[in-house]
């Protein structure tokens, strides 16, 4: 029976991990930096990175902590906060050494903001690695499980990383989640190598380090109207200028903006149409929540949106293609999906993986309007929506010969 089949705690053949083996580092901060950098300058091999944030807590995506461990040097915890001067130094020392994350996705921007950032073909992501093994779990805590044999505390994941002082058990946990990661890449580069898939992470790992960041959505209010009837524009104003108001408050309080106010308590303030201070005050969102302390900032942002022309009014969202425009997509798309999931299947790993749906969806619409239904030309369009030469030469043929049919 496999680790993956019971429940971890309860399986014998784990060894549980709780503590570094080398003890809790202390936080390394201020003067700190000197001597901890020269003994990351000391060490050698790869650096296992990770970043702790403080998201649903803090407004920002800043990193409050970065961990590193590299062989002849230790674990590092460092503080970025006030430590700006030193990261250049940091990214002088880690040049081109090999860095492992595990969903380095996650932690790349807020480390590139800091000037952190791998060189090409310097990024290795176990998480990456075990969704092109194929296997079924793929958090850290599975990872090290199943090909280690170790049972990882993982308690403080959702823990305030910015209060400082850092206490004991958070920085324990946070140097623990860099020790295992250079055993655990070890393990799997010898796993993708039997399995003929080094190339493959290759290609995504390098996707992923050069991948641009996510641009901001252009109307990020207009998720506050979600399955909500906003009938009127003036109400999309209202709607528009309390999220925006939220955002500010959010953003100088340093605080998580769901923290200040739901989505679902804008769209709920909203609707109540509010004509006065005292209407914000005594709404149920404002109320309940004792948040009448934001009321004025509010009211201020809904007074301008009641006196905005109607020319600077927010127009409703654009309406879905209609059914005559898609008309032929969905069944082509049928096929795409089709196809794909039964490559991914013999190839054992998910679909999504081997073909993103976005691009499935996106590849039947080129069916329809233009691309030719030939594999050589069905993988120039996959190579064109950004599949990687492993997806396309494992896709291409079989979505040709499943939409042929």
């Amino acid at each position: 029976m496999t680790s993956s089949s019971i429940r971890w705690s309860e399986d014998p053949t784990l060894v549980h991990v709780d503590t570094p083996r080398e003890g809790i580092p202390p936080l390394t901060t201020g003067p700190a930096y000197r001597p901890a950098l020269a003994r990351l300058r000391r060490g050698s091999g790869p650096v296992a990175v990770d970043v702790e944030r403080a998201m649903g807590i803090r407004y920002s995506a800043r990193a409050y902590l970065i961990q590193l461990r590299r062989e002849g040097s230790g674990t590092l915890l460092c503080d970025p906060v006030g430590n700006e001067e030193y990261y250049p130094e940091l990214a002088a020392i880690l040049g081109d050494a090999v860095w492992i994350l595990h969903a380095a996705d996650q932690d790349l921007p807020s480390l590139g903001d800091l000037g952190l950032r791998p060189g090409p073909g310097k990024l290795f992501d176990t998480e990456v690695a075990a969704l092109l093994l194929g296997d079924e779990r793929i958090s850290l805590q599975a990872q090290l499980a199943e090909n280690l044999g170790l049972l990882l505390a993982k308690e403080h994941s959702q823990a305030d990383w910015s209060e400082r002082p850092l206490a004991d058990e958070l920085r324990s946990y946070a140097a623990l989640d860099v020790e295992l990661l250079a055993p655990l890449r070890h393990v799997q580069l010898e796993r993708l190598e039997r399995a003929g898939r080094l190339e493959w992470a290759a290609q995504e790992f390098e996707e992923i380090r050069t991948r641009p960041p996510k641009a901001a959505p252009a109307e990020p209010w207009r998720r506050a109207t979600h399955r909500q009837d906003f009938s009127s524009r003036r109400d999309l104003a209202l709607v528009r200028a309390l999220w925006q108001a939220r955002d500010r408050i959010a953003q100088t309080t340093d605080t998580a903006p769901d923290l200040v106010l739901s989505r679902a308590d804008i769209a709920a303030l909203a609707r109540r149409r509010p004509r006065s201070l005292a209407d914000v005050r005594t709404a149920r969102p404002l109320r309940s929540g004792g948040k009448q302390y934001l009321a004025p900032a509010l009211w201020q942002a809904v007074a301008q949106a009641w006196a905005l022309p109607s020319s600077e009014l927010p127009e409703p969202a654009p309406a879905r293609p209609s059914r005559r425009a898609e008309r032929g997509i969905p069944h082509l798309l049928d096929h795409v999906r089709s196809a794909v999931q039964e490559r991914a299947a013999e190839l054992g790993i998910r679909h999504d993986v081997l073909l993103k749906p976005a691009v499935q969806r996106e590849l039947a619409r080129l069916l329809r309007r233009r691309v030719a239904r030939t594999g050589p030309a069905i993988g120039d369009a996959l190579a064109e929506l950004g599949a990687r030469p492993w997806q396309v030469e494992n896709t291409a043929a079989w979505i040709a010969a499943a939409v042929r049919s």
